[in-house]
């Protein structure tokens, strides 16, 4: 007997079978979004659900309000920047998500895009492919000993991608309201304010939430305090980093490289400067992926679903003030992160959105 319905909303992923064995286990109904005709239809048959799964679909006040018998509303990833948050709470639906499924790839990802801009390798690449040779590169490159590094957060990601770092012969440094500084000199960061980090870093990495004081964090006058020939990483969120300001700072040298994944708007436009410029490295908001974090992914998600639907509470809840509404914070320790509930506790006004 079917206990819950879950309703998986349009994905594109290639199967929901580890969804679908994970919920069914659980005694729950999974329906598959991308079986219905478009979008309308999938919502049309979610507002009976107890579960809502969401990768892509921006699911509005007036959405939500429909969802009569939701539960939850589980989001594919770790950011929920596509669910109207103080909507969901207002119904007392929980937001669940995926915090912590990618942290290495996304980490490693944002190495790989420092060390591609600092060593010019998709440049040395191109010009090899197509036919040339140089006995001295055009393109400038640096080495990593002895530089600084800076890290514009230092959660889940922002630490793995400083130990990471460990070994490289860098000093780093990091700016994050929420991280103590003890904590920090464990993993061999020095925590500063961001206008040190902007002048004293030769390499800086994003790695903050989006949330509406993050909008546009790397912008004008930050770029303005940066040392001449810095080189910019974003893995986290496209509009973290103001990119009229990055292209002004390509095209006056203050920036020498940078290494984007993500966009202020996505797909990145077929026009876009950035696509054409010679000292960026760009990449399709992949950095989350492998067969592995993937994997992982799907299996958390539908682990969400199924805790939710059978009464339960998910580990990682995105608004746990939607807790005391129900009456059930006590319930609820999350156990992924030591960090979390004391940096939720601190944002929750403003948490809207996360990376």
């Amino acid at each position: 007997m079917t206990r819950f319905k879950v309703v998986v909303l349009p994905h594109r992923y290639p199967s929901l079978d580890i969804e679908r064995e994970i919920i069914s286990k659980a005694g729950g109904l999974l329906v598959d979004g991308d079986a219905f005709p478009n979008e309308a239809a999938a919502l049309g048959e979610a507002a009976d659900a107890d579960v809502i799964v969401v990768r892509w679909t921006i699911l509005t006040a007036q959405l939500i309000r429909k969802f009569a018998r939701c539960r939850a509303i589980v989001r594919y990833g770790i950011g929920y920047d596509n669910v109207d948050y103080d909507a969901a709470t207002a119904a007392g639906i929980i937001i669940a998500h995926s915090p912590t499924y990618g942290v290495d790839e996304v980490a490693t990802h944002a190495f790989a895009l420092l060390l591609a801009c600092v060593r010019n390798i998709v440049g040395a690449h191109q010009i090899v492919a197509g036919g040339g040779w140089s006995d001295n590169p055009t393109i400038r490159q640096w080495r990593m000993a002895g530089r600084t590094v800076g890290l514009v957060g230092l959660g889940n990601i922002g630490s793995a991608m400083a130990r990471k770092l460990s070994g490289w012969q860098t000093r780093l440094l990091a700016v994050d309201p929420y991280v103590p500084p003890e904590l920090a000199a464990q993993i061999g960061v020095q925590l500063v304010d961001l206008p040190t980090l902007c002048r004293e870093s030769d390499y800086i990495s994003l790695h903050p939430p989006l949330l509406p004081e993050t909008h546009h964090l790397i912008s004008r006058r930050e770029m303005a305090l940066m040392k001449p020939g810095v080189i910019l990483v974003n893995t986290a969120r496209g509009p973290v980093l103001d990119e009229a300001a990055l292209i002004e700072s390509l095209s006056n040298g203050r920036v020498a490289a940078a290494g984007l994944d993500v966009f202020e708007r996505e797909p990145l436009s077929e026009d876009s400067l950035l696509r054409r410029h010679p000292r960026v490295v760009l990449s399709d908001h992949a950095a989350w992926y492998s067969e592995d974090s993937l994997a992982e992914l799907k299996r958390t998600v539908a682990e969400a679903a199924a805790q939710a639907g059978t009464g339960g509470l998910p580990v990682a809840i995105a608004n746990p003030e939607v807790l005391n509404k129900l009456g059930r914070f006590e319930e609820w320790t999350p156990n992924y992160n030591a960090q979390w509930r004391a940096r939720r506790a601190d944002s929750l006004k403003a948490a809207h959105h996360t990376v």
